[in-house]
């Protein structure tokens, strides 16, 4: 695994020499997109018994896997979002060629400095805050102290479901801190006292505080697997695969081992959760 620390973008890459025999660029399957998905992914690759097929998986955001659809540098995109439709039309004239599959489910986890006596948020607080009408944790019963907003950048689907789903608006405070990766946003949020963030919930960590979160002011749920699975976690999104229908024959058997019983209990072992 290579970890390349701007960005943490992680990659994982079978060895394009397997018993001798050298592989070509056409028989790797190349998967790139979005970041949240990527430890989901690794761990299928990694458990993925066909060994003629070996698979590389490279992050960097939702939006970098409809690009390498685009410039066919990969067969599936990853990603935490549904496909744009202008993304749609930049891969294929025919929008009918291009293959959704949902593979699992994440619970987008909304954290904060351990240290901090807030830890409930109802729907329309935490759009308060990401739209910087809300600026201090005072505002909402706790501390006198400035919140940080912590944000992935516009790559990210994470940042695409949290500003069109959630906010539904992308004009964030002026001072929010811009990070590249999950990890980046669990590292901030760990060391800056007033911060607030967000990331899938298999990054969360004890180094932060996931909130429990109310879609109506009534019933707080909490980010755990229990509650995303039985989609009781207002904050619940599917995850994707997404490929040309020129390229089904070459991704149907990571595809179909992904959505297997085997594939499910990997995303589940991860923290995911499971389509079934």
């Amino acid at each position: 695994m290579n970890i390349s620390t701007k960005g943490l973008t992680f990659i994982t890459l079978f060895s394009i020499v397997i018993f001798g025999k050298q592989l070509s660029a056409q028989e790797i399957l190349n998967t790139k997109g979005s970041d949240t998905m990527l430890p989901l992914v690794t761990a299928l690759a990694n458990n993925y018994d066909n060994s003629n097929e070996p698979v590389e998986v490279v992050g960097g955001g939702s939006s970098l896997g409809f690009k390498g659809l685009k410039s066919f540098e990969t067969e599936l995109a990853l990603s935490s979002r549904k496909v744009k439709s202008t993304e749609k039309t930049n891969i294929e004239e025919n929008i009918d060629q291009l293959i959704e599959k949902v593979i699992a489910y994440d619970a987008l986890s909304i954290i904060t400095h351990p240290s901090n006596s807030v830890t409930k948020l109802t729907l329309t607080q935490l759009i308060k805050i990401y739209k910087g009408q809300i600026t201090n944790w005072s505002q909402l019963g706790g501390e006198n102290l400035p919140i940080t907003v912590i944000s992935r950048d516009k790559n990210s689907g994470s940042y695409g479901f949290m500003t069109s789903v959630v906010v539904k608006s992308d004009e964030l405070p002026e001072d929010y801190i811009e990070v590249h990766s999950n990890a980046g946003v669990v590292e901030n949020v760990s060391k800056i006292k007033g911060a607030i963030g967000y990331c899938g919930i298999a990054y969360v960590e004890e180094v932060v505080q996931p909130l429990s979160i109310s879609e109506k002011g009534g019933n707080y749920v909490y980010p755990s697997f229990r509650n995303a699975l039985s989609k009781t976690y207002p904050l619940s999104r599917p995850l994707y695969f997404y490929y040309r229908i020129s390229d089904k024959s070459k991704v149907t058997s990571f595809v179909s081992f992904a959505l297997s019983d085997k594939g499910q209990q990997i995303i589940a072992h991860k923290g995911y959760i499971p389509v079934f």
